[in-house]
């Protein structure tokens, strides 16, 4: 078997040993295991799955992460709907509820890993290889643990002398990363740009047990009214401010904080002070990868730094979920139109799921994107009607 290939029925088997342990965690409630192999179980394995699926193979490392926690997120929300929606028709009054979900979701991985195995030959897992470790690896890797080590410090003795010298380091590694491709390779920028997106946001959201400010507090409402009924419905009727009823109808901050609470037994504030950053880091990551496509990997990836630094990166988005899990979809759906090499079907898909994703996720970046797709068609449009009567 070629290197960086995978078993197809080893796959499976891993699959289902995973689901085994996914079980057993979240059945006996083993804390922090339950958490952590939950979150990468449903953040990562079903957009993975998809992957496989639609027999995307040639994309490289940073595609496949990207792809696969994008389509998982996309999943999570529509399954959940789906699962909400003919719940309550078949007469299950809780339908998101920690039985229904975890079976049904296990369910469909595993129809569609055993889907895979019949279809699917040997799979590509890589297609890069390591990049070797060098001593700018660690000190990235460090980065996010000085972050959250100095955000316990702020809030145990009110001292931000950790969280600063990790801004200085950020700024030194910026700096480094330019100058010298000896000490930093750019292979490394990857890298470098999830550790410094991590670092920032745990940096902000780490600091007091709280909510941060923002939309945030409303969006919670809505979440817990979701969570405490184990229903969502998209009748919400509140008179006190008409924000209520369309953050309700945004499945990012009601359907899936719900089956990522109930699944990870994690209290709502926790997902989203620590969740949704997480998977927000990647969008810094999206951009690096497009712009990429376009322009030098130095050049590409001051842009993305410079999109991390800004200060509404770290602070108000914050407190806007929704919004982080629409910009997500927006960079991806972007990274799907201006891909070369993919086939038109996968590229219809990949566009449709994010699509529906980013309208459910948040109402004005759906809007913004729709504005951007229809004047580049009717640019288009003019631009080859032009040429056809100059030639």
């Amino acid at each position: 078997m070629p290197k960086g290939w995978i078993n197809r029925r080893r796959f499976l088997i891993f699959i289902m040993f995973l689901q085994l342990i996914v079980y057993v965690t979240v059945f006996f409630d083993v804390q922090i295991a339950r958490q952590v192999l939950g979150f990468f179980y449903l953040t990562f394995l079903p957009g993975l799955i998809i992957l496989k699926l639609l027999k995307l193979n040639d994309l490289d490392v940073l595609e496949t992460i990207l792809f696969s926690v994008g389509l998982s997120v996309a999943l999570l929300m529509i399954i959940g709907l789906l699962i909400n929606d003919f719940g309550l028709l078949f007469g299950v009054s809780q339908p998101l509820s920690p039985v229904p979900l975890i079976i049904v979701l296990n369910s469909l991985i595993l129809a569609c890993s055993v889907l895979v195995y019949l279809k699917s030959e040997n799979m590509k897992i890589s297609s890069n290889e390591p990049t070797k470790m060098v001593s700018f690896s660690l000190l990235l890797l460090f980065l996010p643990i000085l972050s959250i080590v100095g955000a316990m410090y702020v809030n145990a003795y009110e001292n931000n002398l950790l969280l600063l010298f990790m801004i200085v380091v950020i700024s030194l590694i910026f700096v480094v990363s330019i100058l010298s491709t000896k000490l930093f390779p750019l292979k490394l920028y990857p890298l470098a740009v999830i550790m410094i997106a991590f670092s920032l946001l745990f940096h902000t959201t780490l600091v007091s047990n709280y909510l941060y400010t923002g939309d945030i507090h409303m969006e919670y409402f809505v979440f817990k009214s979701t969570k405490e009924n184990a229903y969502w419905s998209s009748f919400f009727i509140d008179s006190r401010d008409t924000t209520y009823g369309r953050l309700n109808s945004m499945l990012s901050v009601t359907i899936l904080p719900t089956i990522y609470s109930v699944i990870l037994n994690m209290d709502g504030s926790w997902v989203f002070k620590l969740l949704y950053p997480s998977i927000f880091s990647l969008v810094p990551l999206a951009l690096y990868k497009l712009w990429r496509k376009e322009i030098e990997a130095r050049k590409a990836f001051i842009a993305a730094f410079l999109f991390m630094a800004y200060n509404v990166f770290y602070t108000e988005m914050l407190g806007l979920n929704r919004q982080m899990i629409g910009e997500l979809f927006f960079a991806l759906l972007l990274l799907v139109i201006f891909d070369k090499n993919m086939k038109s079907f996968n590229k219809m898909m990949c566009f449709m799921i994010f699509s529906i994703a980013l309208i459910t996720s948040h109402y004005s970046l759906a809007e913004i994107f729709l504005f951007f797709m229809s004047a580049s068609f009717i640019l288009l449009t003019i631009l080859k009607h032009q040429s056809r009567n100059v030639t």
